[in-house]
């Protein structure tokens, strides 16, 4: 499975592979590292690597906002606070942060190839920020498409059961 996790606005690429049991192989920014991981009573994580044994705290914060990967982790006295999520989720939220333009019309576009599976609006509905627009299914997930701004459905480009590529136009906001 693959990660993007962000600290201090420094992007880095993770890709976790399950070996057996507990041992992973884990690539963060292409280095390669094998990593036995076992998860304590206490909900502390041990990871030993290297030789090297570490106890991992992890706190998530709760955000009602699915692409909220903020996470406080503390390991060795250190606290380190940062953004993680799984490569579909980071596109999803890149997605959504370029379709935002705060003023006039904002186009609602595919994140990625996917199916339509039910669209929630029509051309003329009055729409609130943050309301649910469109449910597309990819990568074999459902993923609601929500509004970016409040506004006006302007233009509807989509209907329920089409197939879209990334970046086709699903609908305008105005």
């Amino acid at each position: 499975m693959r990660f993007v996790a962000n600290i201090n606005n420094k992007k880095h690429e993770i890709s976790v592979k399950p070996l057996e049991d507990d041992l992973f192989s884990i690539t963060l920014d292409g280095h390669e590292y094998q990593v036995d991981a076992h998860v304590m009573p206490s909900g502390i994580v041990n990871l030993i690597t290297n030789a090297k044994s570490y106890d991992v705290d992890i706190d998530s914060q709760n955000s009602a906002d699915a692409l909220d990967g903020n996470l406080t982790v503390r390991i060795q006295g250190r606290v380190v606070n940062l953004e993680l999520l799984d490569e579909h989720q980071s596109k999803l939220k890149s997605a959504r942060a370029a379709s935002l333009s705060g003023s006039g019309s904002s186009e609602i576009r595919a994140p990625m190839p996917g199916r339509i599976l039910r669209v929630l609006v029509q051309e003329g509905d009055l729409v609130e920020e943050g309301q649910g627009l469109v449910v597309m299914e990819a990568m074999k997930m459902e993923n609601e498409i929500r509004a970016s701004k409040a506004g006006q459905v302007k233009e509807l480009a989509v209907q329920a059961g089409a197939s879209v590529e990334s970046g086709a136009l699903l609908l305008a906001i105005e």
